[in-house]
């Protein structure tokens, strides 16, 4: 960046009649600058003649200045995602033109100069440099994606994710990802939340639940009680509590439009979830041979084995549910037409198969002995050989019934988005290089291949055998895994793998997959900028991010807390699924004679080193209680002090599984008094853990994950020890 030879007075000048994204750009630009450099100024229609430096938001057909500034080079021909900042002189004044191929980009063009000007964008804030005079860029930029799809999942399932948040969590979060180029979010819910109404036959839904209807009473003996306000139970504060189902309903449907309203104002276009196959409840009697999904709590209902694909009650309801969709929300661009993550009806495949083949010539492209056979075969699935297999023919199932629900029923004909587009979901990798046969004409494929990223990539072959030039196709990245549970994860190292095999076999994007989102700064940061620098590495990201959040004499120790959390993420990703899954028996399901395994002890270790890592850092991190850099979320010992929590509440959770292996000996030995030695041993250790927790806690997610713990954890070891007392 260099400096202007003159900069008094620096004008912002947005298009008379901009679109709103530009406004937005325009206001954006208009607060960095004051919060950078001091200037205080306000988007302006015309370039004042007072002005000594201008900025020119938008591209010619939104901005006559932008127009007049670039009539003797004119400015290029972008797609909508590019963006251009380029110096002008304007009525004999230097200007720079920050615009775009597109409204939302000219938005990721004001963020791609305050980037330039030292800003790192966190999901939790801003990280700022040291107020500086205004500068000017050394050169024109022109830079496009390499990656087009940025993905961002919303609401999901678990008091400890995104279910939880309301408008107040999503909204600052959404402003981050729009500074990072996110540009889509993944409405993603389930049958059994408040968020789709459903009548078919004269049956209506009547019941809808939160988080598989697990409760999680806020009461002042629990640890970090001062977080959780007045509430008598940790919940989504946008929805009501104990209200009539009409109720409950509504205002589900409410935060959902208002989710997709704020997204679709930061540019990003918007994806809702429909899985045609899985209903409430209460449509059971119109079912068929219907049975309780595979799932936590049961609670909604699937085909089985018997019912036949082309039951007509089926086609009734999946229609109903599609329908519905659409016309709740017609403001999504795409509909995710999802697979069930555990497939039951799988039992008419063949026929399935064939009647698709007659359609679309299948077997010309794979044959299905073929993809039986490399399903059997399908090498480090963490479901083993059998569930690989079940999906396969769940998805052959479920795929023939798709085709015929929306190209022979016509299930959208008369709805408010009978164009809408479709992203099929979650489609056994077997069947890959079948899918653009089937899909309707604009549809894209979201893929997941695997649970953790680790896992994926041992099995990263599999992203070759999609035809991506023929459907757009994305990448699920797990950013934390929700069977590995609450223990700090941190997946960037994998990440960096598959997102160089997505640009190697020309996929178009990712989509997110989290419940926490406090251990994921250092990760974001690396896929928002490798979706734009094909040369981006985890390490350069997280030394620019560590520099610009806590200073330069913090990078190492950092560095080194992250490559440890890494190194524990992968290896839980290998021995510890299920570790601490968020359920009620994630702590007493420990509760057996024998010592903690091995792996755990290692793992421990591991959080050790990176804990006296990261205690280092924070002696650099704000020497004499001040910052070396400006935060919008505090300064820079924050930053630190978030991991150092984490990393203590890890150590603290696996030293109380520890304890609890030691009281279970005892007691199996009957040897009550140090069975109750031990039980009480980890209870002091899970309230170290919690404490160390609470002590941090920053969003909705961790107030979620510690009403989780209070319940799941602290209270049952509570009550244990007490009853070890009673003898």
């Amino acid at each position: 960046m260099s400096l202007l030879p003159k900069a008094g007075m620096v004008s912002v000048v947005v298009g008379d009649g901009a679109p709103d994204l530009e406004r937005l750009a325009g206001r954006e630009l208009c607060a960095y600058l004051e919060r950078l450099f001091g200037i205080r100024t306000e988007p302006t229609a015309t370039a004042p003649g007072s002005a000594d430096v201008l900025l020119l938001i938008g591209s010619p057909p939104t901005n006559a200045a932008v127009r007049q500034a670039t009539a003797t080079e004119p400015f290029p021909k972008l797609s909508d995602q590019d963006i251009v900042l380029r110096r002008v002189q304007f009525e004999g004044r230097p200007a720079l033109v920050i615009g775009g191929g597109s409204p939302v980009a000219t938005l990721w063009a004001v963020y791609e100069l305050v980037e330039r000007w030292g800003v790192r964008f966190l999901l939790h804030g801003d990280a700022l440099p040291e107020r500086t005079v205004f500068r000017w860029p050394d050169a024109d930029v022109a830079i496009e994606p390499t990656l087009t799809i940025r993905q961002w999942r919303v609401v999901n399932d678990f008091a400890c994710g995104p279910e939880s948040w309301g408008m107040a969590d999503y909204r600052p979060v959404l402003d981050q990802l729009a500074k990072l180029k996110f540009n889509r979010i993944f409405v993603n819910f389930w049958a059994y939340q408040p968020f789709l109404h459903l009548e078919v036959r004269g049956v209506k839904r009547q019941r809808a639940w939160l988080w598989y209807d697990y409760h999680y009473p806020i009461t002042d003996d629990m640890i970090g009680r001062h977080l959780f306000g007045d509430a008598p139970e940790f919940w989504n504060p946008d929805l009501p509590r104990n209200a009539s189902y009409e109720e409950f309903a509504a205002a589900g449907e409410r935060h959902i439009h208002e989710l997709m309203a704020y997204a679709k104002e930061r540019g990003m276009k918007v994806v809702v979830s429909a899985t045609l196959t899985e209903f409430p409840g209460e449509f059971a009697p119109l079912l068929t041979g219907a049975q309780p999904v595979h799932q936590l709590g049961r609670m909604w209902i699937v085909p089985g084995a018997g019912t036949d694909v082309d039951d007509p009650a089926l086609a009734e309801l999946a229609a109903a549910v599609l329908r519905a969709t659409v016309n709740t929300y017609p403001e999504a661009d795409f509909v995710s037409l999802g697979m069930p993550e555990f497939r039951q009806w799988i039992g008419q495949y063949e026929r399935a198969w064939r009647a698709m083949d007659r359609k679309y010539g299948l077997e010309r492209t794979r044959p299905l002995a073929d993809v039986v056979s490399q399903a059997q075969r399908r090498p480090g699935f963490s479901g083993g050989a059998q569930r690989a297999l079940d999906e396969v023919k769940g998805d052959i199932v479920a795929l023939y019934f798709y085709d015929r629900l929306l190209t022979d029923l016509q299930a959208l004909r008369g709805t408010r988005r009978p164009d809408v587009k479709f992203i099929l979901n979650h489609v056994a990798e077997e069947l890959f290089p079948v899918l653009p046969r089937v899909l309707p004409a604009g549809s894209e494929t979201l893929n997941f291949v695997d649970y953790t990223p680790s896992a994926v990539v041992k099995r990263r072959e599999a992203l070759s055998q999609l035809p991506p030039s023929q459907t757009p196709a994305s990448l699920i990245f797990t950013l934390h895994d929700d069977n590995v549970g609450v223990l700090p994860q941190l997946t960037t190292g994998s990440l960096h793998e598959l997102t160089k095999d997505l640009r190697r076999y020309g996929w178009a994007g990712f989509s997110t997959r989290y419940w926490l989102i406090g251990d994921h700064e250092p990760c974001v940061a690396y896929l928002a900028k490798a979706a734009w620098d094909a040369h981006a590495t985890p390490e350069a990201v997280y030394r620019d991010q560590i520099r610009a959040s806590c200073g330069e004499a913090c990078v190492d120790d950092m560095l080194a807390v992250f490559r440890e959390v890494e190194a524990m993420t992968v290896r839980l990703e290998s021995h510890g699924l299920g570790l601490t899954f968020p359920v009620p028996e994630m702590m007493m399901k420990h509760w057996k004679p024998g010592l903690m395994s091995s792996e755990l002890v290692e793992d421990r270790e591991g959080y050790t080193r990176a804990l006296e890592a990261a205690r280092r850092a924070r002696t650099q991190a704000a020497p004499n209680g001040q910052s070396p850099t400006r935060h919008s979320f505090g300064d820079g010992a924050k930053y630190v002090d978030y991991w150092i929590g984490r990393l203590e509440f890890g150590i603290g959770y696996l030293d109380a599984i520890a304890a609890v292996r030691c009281a279970a000996t005892a007691e199996a030995e009957r040897k009550p008094e140090e069975a109750r030695r031990c039980a009480e041993e980890a209870l002091k250790a899970a309230r170290r853990a919690l404490e160390a927790y609470a002590a941090v806690a920053q969003d909705r997610s961790d107030l979620g994950a510690l009403a989780i713990l209070n319940e799941y954890v602290y209270r049952p070891l509570r009550a244990k020890v007490a009853e070890l007392k009673k003898g």
